[in-house]
């Protein structure tokens, strides 16, 4: 894991209670970060993730579990509650287990700590998102979020390009944290994406705070966004972030 064990499981059952009182508000409300989804569908997203890392963390699979094994999001409001259980599940199932246990995932790393990592962001961009939808997002901890941009150019984002044969920017992105450390560069190697964490110069630049950073490699803002400074190439930078559409 990349930091403290408590801070991915704080950030677990914090975001994930927010965004099960996001439901409990409307669950048809529209979900502008996340085109045409609601909340029913965010909140049937998230769960089936829950429900499905909860079954694989609790039983030590070594292999995948089928899909048509993890239960099915109910209709109407009775999704608040399934999320909610979906919720205590995975946290449960996580708190019983070594970082160092194996464990089958999609991505390859197979241990534990990699869902300690992937459940805490996966939950604070949609906690963000639930709350978006009603006008009210909070910031994400700026040392989580930037933890959250590595995780996702050297796991999530080499996942896919390697899985779904995507095509990466010719240009170089230098990312720039501007409220704590961190700086990645970003490069085509041969179409797979080279990650390091160092000040150098990239075709296009882009300096923000944790948050802005973490939303802005999510595609969940834009460079117009107050606190977002860009230099260079600004479509070689919106390149990279629409990789994770």
């Amino acid at each position: 894991m990349s930091i403290d064990r408590a801070v991915y499981t704080q950030a677990l059952k914090a975001d994930g209670e927010a965004i099960a009182e996001a439901g409990r508000r409307d669950i048809n409300a529209a979900v502008p970060s996340c085109p045409d989804w609601t909340m029913h569908k965010l909140l049937a997203h998230v769960g089936r993730v829950y429900w499905s890392v909860g079954r694989h963390v609790a039983e030590r699979a070594t292999e995948m579990i089928p899909a048509d094994e993890i239960p099915c999001p109910p209709e109407g409001a009775a999704i608040v509650g399934w999320f909610e259980e979906a919720h205590r599940f995975v946290q449960e199932a996580l708190d019983g287990a070594d970082p160092d246990e194996a464990v089958w995932s999609w991505a390859g790393q197979n241990t534990m700590a990699f869902y300690f990592r992937r459940m805490a962001h996966e939950t604070a961009v949609h906690r963000w998102d639930a709350q978006a939808a009603f006008g009210e997002p909070g910031p994400i901890d700026s040392d989580l979020a930037a933890d959250g941009v590595s995780e996702l150019f050297e796991v999530v984002l080499p996942f896919a390009v390697a899985n779904w044969n995507m095509a990466l920017p010719d240009a170089s992105l230098h990312l720039h944290r501007t409220d704590g450390e961190g700086e990645w560069l970003l490069v085509n190697d041969g179409g797979s994406i080279k990650m390091s964490r160092e000040h150098a110069k990239g075709d296009a630049a882009v300096r923000a705070g944790g948050t802005d950073l973490l939303l802005l490699s999510w595609e969940r803002i834009g460079l117009d966004g107050p606190g977002v400074e860009t230099f260079g190439n600004a479509d070689a930078a919106r390149a990279w972030f629409a990789l994770s559409r």
